[in-house]
């Protein structure tokens, strides 16, 4: 809230970040050439890096909303989105310097990540204990008049009450429902509903009005958002729909016409564009440094029973396309028409088919399985823009027509090599939890949880923890 002044502090914490990730490229650079070796870096390629870093931390900073001003977080919370933001704009960084500049020595991009990490960092705790001391002490407050009945969410009226740290106080609450007089009059002035707002917001000093009531009544809320619009108070309404409805939401127009859309996949189109780029990319760097490791499998799999390499299967994609699917092989040729016979035998409820010991798995096939090695060819599907490295994993057409309705929303999302599913227990899960960790997957999606899982799959493959 208080959204002037937050939107403007935003924009200064962003321009102080940024130069102090600009500050400290040049420090280390300077360092380095003076304690350590010089370094041949031209002044026209400084000024190159200087401008990258610019846009990018700019960018991924926004993105990350490591811009906003904090007021309910963790410190391990607030370093895992820096050090996943610093990661990646380090590696984009590097990327463009290989294309823009003379290559930088990787010594001072790797003492740059580190310094600016711990920079960034240390200056959003410093303003983060800043601004919840000046709150907590009254400054930088807001009063606040909530409008609220017995069917209001009364944990919210708790919260805005005890929180300091936010900067509101709660001039009064504005009711007739009995529950409200008798928990909140002993803590906060009750004004009753027959006032009208417009005369308590002129003869009190009101910086803002919630509606909170359980029982939304349109009429009473267009003769509230009036009463504050004419002298300048912020109207917020707090729904339960709102808390209820998972899905994203925002205002469109057609026309002059406006619509609240409400949408379960993301629409932030640069977030989107940047995964498309990454996925690329990362695919791309991924199957020329793991080309000697695919060439090896594809031998041995060839030299255990002389079949084919590659298993192509048809899946479906985002929003129902339809793509070959690749893997190496792990099973006997003929292992679609022994399926029939096991079906008794799966261990996955719902429509998925496994199975622990599936006597159709080949030995080399138990080996990819259990590193997760048979889904590296997966990336050439990545590299045809088919999958992401990052999604719901992509169901067979026969799994999707006995999909319940609201299990077909996980086809929004272009599917993926791994997600949360892949690092959480795989097998272990049953069918329907498996649908809602993807689920969670599209409601929660960022760069940020891309990167922690694919972090999270390295160890999977690592630990042999696959199926």
């Amino acid at each position: 809230m208080i959204k002037g002044r937050e939107k403007t502090l935003a924009r200064i914490s962003t321009v102080i970040q940024v130069a102090l990730s600009v500050g400290c490229f040049w420090f280390v650079a300077w360092a380095i050439n003076k304690f350590m070796r010089p370094v041949d870096i031209t002044a026209q390629d400084t000024n190159i890096i200087y401008l990258m870093i610019m846009a990018i931390w700019y960018t991924l900073i926004k993105e990350f909303n490591l811009d906003k001003v904090l007021r309910v977080k963790t410190y391990s919370e607030l370093f895992a989105e820096y050090f996943a933001m610093v990661f990646i704009s380090s590696g984009l960084l590097h990327l463009g310097s290989l294309f823009l500049t003379d290559t930088v020595p990787f010594l001072i991009l790797a003492l740059f990540a580190c310094l600016n990490l711990i920079l960034l960092f240390c200056y959003r705790m410093t303003t983060y204990n800043i601004f919840k001391y000046i709150r907590g002490k009254g400054y930088n407050t807001r009063n606040v008049l909530i409008v609220a009945d017995d069917e209001s969410y009364l944990r919210f009226i708790d919260r805005m009450l005890f929180v300091s740290d936010w900067g509101y106080r709660v001039w009064a609450i504005m009711s007739d429902g009995k529950n409200i007089k008798n928990k909140y009059a002993s803590q906060v002035k009750i004004v009753n509903e027959q006032f009208q707002l417009n005369e308590i917001i002129d003869a009190n000093v009101v910086d803002e009005v919630i509606y909170c009531k359980g029982k939304f009544n349109n009429d009473e809320v267009r003769a509230l958002i009036y009463a504050c619009s004419e002298v300048g108070v912020t109207f917020r309404v707090h729904s339960e729909l709102l808390s209820v409805v998972s899905m994203r939401s925002h205002l469109t127009y057609f026309k002059e016409l406006p619509f609240l859309t409400f949408s379960n996949n993301t629409k932030n189109y640069f977030a989107l564009k940047v995964k498309e780029i990454l996925d690329f990319v990362f695919s791309f760097l991924i199957i020329l440094l793991i080309s000697p490791v695919l060439l090896g499998i594809a031998i041995a799999i060839k030299i255990e029973d002389g079949g084919s390499i590659f298993f192509k299967q048809e899946r479906v994609g985002l929003n129902g396309r339809l793509f070959k699917c690749l893997k190496f092989r792990t099973m006997v040729e003929n292992a679609e028409a022994l399926r029939e016979k096991l079906e008794k035998m799966n261990e996955q409820s719902g429509p998925v088919f496994k199975m622990k010991n599936d006597p159709r798995v080949t030995r080399i096939g138990r080996f990819l399985r259990k590193t997760s090695l048979d889904e590296l060819p997966q990336f050439f599907n990545v590299l045809k823009g088919e999958m992401s490295i990052v999604g719901p994993r992509p169901p067979i057409p026969s799994e999707v027509k006995q999909y319940q309705r609201w299990q077909r929303r996980r086809l929004s999302m272009k599917p993926g090599i791994t997600c949360i599913w892949q690092v959480s227990g795989r097998n272990n899960i049953p069918f329907d939890e498996w649908m809602k960790l993807d689920m969670v997957y599209i409601d929660t999606w960022s760069l940020k949880l891309d990167f922690m899982l694919f972090l999270s799959t390295i160890k999977v493959v690592i630990t042999g923890d696959g199926q």
